[in-house]
């Protein structure tokens, strides 16, 4: 990693400050306020009741953890997959990875590459920052949750486990960078970065939908292994099950194999 590549990075993460410091306080306030939620029901014996209303057709989609779900860890845990967090944060996963094509667009790249620098480190700068994102938003979250936990858990609740954290941290993670691998290999060849960012969220929404059809209805169970989401199964972590390394290669791999094709299709675009 060169002094330039790093250099281009600081300027990316620089731009986006605002952004970036004010999603990260929204989710380590949220964590915090679920951790206070947590204990206002906990203090109320309120999730036995909770519970028994839960729909059947939810048990059926959260699987066996539905029950560990409307627990103390259950509702700490709720924004390490809550869709508007999940969503928010592929969200910024995609704006981020389709800067390459923005900068073609605007002919940024032209003033980029007028210096001494190789194609290759303009995607690892944005690598470079989608990493530092997500490990700062991460970051974030599970201050928020040990801080909460910290100083106003109530007597005699459950200890969240620290792995239970880190595991959590670490599913989200993984699904975060599955999608920002494929939002960087489209953005390497787009023609504009609305087109690349458009293409990723809606393949993004439709797996979303693909994989909750596929949890619900049995004939849609097949097809829903094609969706990132599918290996995003963080329930199973809060009913006590160990880490799915397994899950957490499908998407590391699909990672890998689309920021491969975006170097490969940088490098070769005609700018």
């Amino acid at each position: 990693m060169s002094r330039r590549t790093l250099v281009l990075a600081v300027h990316s993460i620089v731009r986006l400050r605002g952004v970036l410091i004010a999603v990260a306080a929204s989710l380590g306030v949220f964590q915090f306020l679920l951790t206070q939620v947590a204990g206002y029901l906990s203090r109320q014996s309120a999730f036995a009741g909770l519970s028994a209303l839960m729909p059947d057709f939810v048990r059926t989609v959260a699987g066996p953890s539905a029950l560990a779900f409307m627990s103390f860890t259950g509702i700490v845990s709720l924004g390490y997959f809550h869709p508007i967090v999940l969503s928010t944060l592929v969200g910024l996963m995609i704006a981020i990875a389709t800067e390459p094509a923005a900068e073609v667009e605007t002919r940024f790249v032209d003033l980029t590459l007028a210096r001494p620098l190789r194609r290759v480190e303009v995607i690892s700068r944005t690598l470079i920052v989608i990493a530092f994102t997500g490990v700062a938003m991460l970051a974030s979250m599970m201050a928020g949750t040990w801080s909460g936990l910290a100083c106003c858990a109530p007597p005699g609740a459950e200890a969240l486990p620290f792995t239970l954290t880190l595991s959590l941290a670490a599913t989200l993670a993984a699904v975060l960078a599955c999608w920002a691998g494929i939002a960087l290999a489209l953005a390497t060849i787009a023609r504009r970065r609305a087109s690349a960012g458009a293409i990723a969220g809606v393949a993004a929404f439709a797996s979303y939908l693909l994989d909750y059809l596929g949890r619900a209805w049995d004939p849609a169970r097949p097809i829903s292994v094609v969706s990132p989401f599918h290996y995003f199964e963080p329930m199973p972590l809060i009913a006590g099950q160990p880490f799915n390394a397994r899950n957490a290669i499908v998407l590391a791999a699909i990672s890998v194999a689309a920021v491969t094709a975006a170097y490969i299709a940088f490098n070769r675009r005609d700018i």
